[in-house]
């Protein structure tokens, strides 16, 4: 997703340069943008006073902000860090008090919506912090969204958006079991996708992956079963913090991993409805 979001930015006038763990793809997308393509965080933290941010997880999002040639080492006075990953609350919590303390600013901001909805700037933008820090993010993220919501302080943004993951793998799961179950009783997975397509569960995630459902192993993974299994984790870790009971998200979380055992962990997280369907079969022939 981080591509398309920065082709955004580009075509808003608004990229000065940017940066990638794999130096190859920030050079490759420098030179079809027309900015420069610089070897460290730190490098990109002197070349701009806004800094935007999309990686896998916690610990990339701490390797750029705190590794040797980090962000915290070069941030500018007064500069706007707006983190966009998918992270704990307390993960970015931690992260603001280390950014104020460099003399910046922190924003959560991460995101609900698909690859072509970014390439699109269709995205809903979840925006935690300051409310003068949120405005002053504006412009970025109107580029990127149709909608920015500020959900509250620092920390909510991460927070919400667990909270709609949660759902989107209770939904991949639904769908997945249902597709099988389907199939099973002999109705052609296309005509099956189709009524689930125009029935009353017809959220949007039922429509952009419907590829992913309807010929799996075709189409480049959106969303890695392994990385999927990352976002369950930090919504049990949320929810514990807070006292909630997810029952749907043990479940879903347990049949992920029992996915990624059967060798799944690199495929679209739509391949849980191939994994049921192993299982299916192996079923039917004992």
């Amino acid at each position: 997703m981080g591509r398309p979001m920065t082709e955004r930015l580009a075509a808003a006038g608004l990229l000065a340069a940017v940066h990638n763990r794999t130096h190859s793809t920030a050079r490759e997308v420098a030179g079809a943008l027309g900015v420069p393509a610089c070897r460290t965080p730190a490098a990109l933290a002197v070349a701009t006073d806004v800094l935007v941010t999309v990686v896998s997880d916690d610990e990339a999002t701490a390797q750029l902000y705190d590794g040797p040639d980090g962000f915290l080492r070069a941030l500018r006075p007064g500069a706007l860090c707006i983190e966009m990953s998918t992270i704990g609350p307390e993960a970015v919590a931690a992260l603001g008090a280390r950014v104020a303390a460099a003399g910046a600013a922190l924003v959560d901001a991460p995101v609900s919506g698909s690859t072509a909805m970014a390439a699109n700037g269709e995205l809903t933008i979840l925006a935690g912090g300051d409310p003068r820090d949120v405005a002053r993010a504006r412009p970025v993220l109107d580029a990127l969204g149709t909608r920015t919501l500020h959900v509250g302080p620092l920390g909510a943004g991460a927070a919400l958006k667990l909270a709609l993951n949660n759902i989107v793998y209770g939904l991949n799961q639904s769908v997945a079991e249902s597709l099988v179950l389907a199939e099973r009783a002999g109705i052609a997975r296309e005509c099956a996708y189709e009524a689930l397509a125009h029935s009353a569960v017809a959220a949007p995630f039922v429509h952009y992956r419907r590829a992913h459902f309807e010929r799996p192993g075709e189409q480049a993974p959106q969303m890695r079963l392994a990385l999927a299994q990352k976002d369950l984790a930090l919504i049990d870790a949320f929810a514990d913090s807070v006292g909630a009971s997810l029952p749907q998200a043990a479940v879903n979380r347990q049949v992920l991993h029992d996915a990624t055992a059967a060798g799944h962990g690199a495929e679209d997280v739509t391949s849980v409805a191939v994994h049921l369907r192993e299982l299916a079969s192996k079923r039917g022939d004992t």
